[in-house]
């Protein structure tokens, strides 16, 4: 029996969820428009609903819950956006919804990349469609342009800036010469950083929108934990000025997802790497909070998706965007649309590909340092293409010495930090950038 109206439960109201919920009850007349039936905010669930509902000026009919089970358990609703974040009551939410048949909405990557194959699994039993746009990259476009833009494609890798966070810090220390914590301490007055900036600094949240965007891409879940890691923490302020400078580049974040298809089941080669990019690559003009992906595609070629990568506009958009899609494949039937993203049991990962490498050091202001460096190194096999020592601090401070390698497994160049960092005349903790290729 063909739908006459369709209802909408927005489960959280954080700052995301407050937007979501205003921009759809505000524009309930134009989205009705659009479907051609009645679209309408039905529910909203938080700890705080009736709080957030009065400040929001949403009327009595729109009903309020701080518990998501009364939003499952109502079979009025068709569809439910879920904006709780983490893995806890999001999962049993998810889940529910899905093998009820209601569509589903979500921002959560973290929710995305550690289950799912279980919410692959629940949106095939229910027949009830998918939708994340916003988990990775915000307001910008990524998932739909994958899943459905680029369908009759081949995607093969998408390497891009994914965490605001730390591009907007990376960014001030290149720009103004901030110091890491300075930096830091200014992302968070601006709101750009959490109260604990953990997850954004040590590439997590980076990883687990690798991870989804490699499940997409390869057709099967690629689980987080199997996406190399490497944050931004040991980057200083004295690295990018020095790249900038001597080698004509600067630090970005980059996640990596590249997928090869050697064999029934693929391999992917998947990371976050703070990576030395050329100063006119179009990542390096990528500046603040903004995200940005650079796409390849069989056919269709180099493709650059770019904005803000945050913020309760842009990422709001993303949301309501979904609902209506999700809300358009439930007007169409049981089978018709995009209802879930593939599954069949985790990929492989793939060696990291090789690259060259900045490494730098703090190393005792005696003589011989450098030659010892160097002796460790060349035993282990690793070439380097330049080689510099800063000018001595005084006071008795090690002193910053800064290679550059030749191109080299990622193995080896792990191998070498070990070695290195174990000798008596090295002090402190080290930085290790890859260099994208030229």
């Amino acid at each position: 029996m063909p739908r006459k109206s369709l209802s909408v439960a927005v489960c959280g109201l954080g700052v995301v969820g407050r937007e979501a919920a205003r921009l759809l009850h505000a524009g309930r007349t134009r989205w009705g428009a659009r479907l051609g039936v009645p679209l309408r905010l039905a529910w909203v669930c938080d700890r705080q609903a009736a709080r957030e509902a009065k400040a929001l000026g949403l009327p009595a009919a729109v009903r309020r819950t701080a518990d998501f089970r009364d939003v499952l358990a109502d079979p009025a609703v068709d569809l439910v956006v879920e904006l709780f974040g983490g893995l806890g009551a999001s999962h049993d939410l998810v889940l529910g919804a899905l093998k009820a048949g209601k569509g589903v909405v979500t921002a959560n990557k973290m929710l995305l990349s550690r289950h799912w194959d279980q919410v692959a699994a629940a949106a095939r039993t229910g027949g009830a469609p998918l939708h994340f746009e916003a988990a990775v990259a915000g307001g910008v476009p990524i998932i739909r342009s994958l899943r459905t833009g680029l369908a009759a494609d081949r995607v093969t890798s998408v390497h891009g800036i994914l965490n605001g966070t730390t591009n907007f810090i990376l960014s001030a220390m290149a720009h103004g010469g901030a110091s890491f914590e300075d930096a830091v301490r200014e992302a968070q007055r601006l709101g750009y950083a959490e109260r604990d900036p953990s997850f954004d600094l040590n590439g997590t949240d980076a990883a687990h929108k690798v991870s989804v965007l490699a499940s997409l891409l390869a057709g099967r879940w690629f689980p987080p934990q199997r996406v190399a890691r490497e944050g931004i923490e040991a980057v200083e302020a004295g690295d990018i000025l020095w790249a900038v400078r001597e080698l004509k580049r600067t630090v970005r974040l980059v996640g990596t997802a590249v997928v090869l298809r050697r064999g029934p089941v693929p391999l992917v080669e998947a990371h976050v790497r703070p990576t030395l990019v050329p100063l006119l690559h179009p990542l390096a003009g990528v500046h603040g909070g903004n995200n940005a992906l650079l796409v390849t595609a069989e056919h269709a070629g180099d493709l650059m998706f770019y904005g803000p990568g945050a913020g309760a506009g842009p990422t709001a958009s993303a949301v309501l965007a979904d609902v209506l899609a999700a809300a358009g494949e439930l007007l169409a039937g049981p089978g018709v649309g995009d209802a879930a993203p593939s599954s069949g049991g985790p990929c492989r990962a793939a060696d990291e590909a090789p690259a060259a490498h900045y490494l730098r050091w703090r190393v005792k202001d005696v003589p011989g340092a450098l030659a010892r460096i160097a002796t460790v190194l060349g035993r282990l096999g690793v070439s380097l293409a330049r080689v510099h020592q800063d000018d001595p601090p005084g006071g008795g401070r090690p002193v910053p010495v800064r290679l550059v390698t030749h191109v080299a497994p990622r193995a080896l160049i792990e191998r070498a930090r070990k070695a290195v960092s174990a000798l008596p005349i090295v002090s402190g903790p080290h930085a290790a950038l890859r260099v994208w290729p030229d």
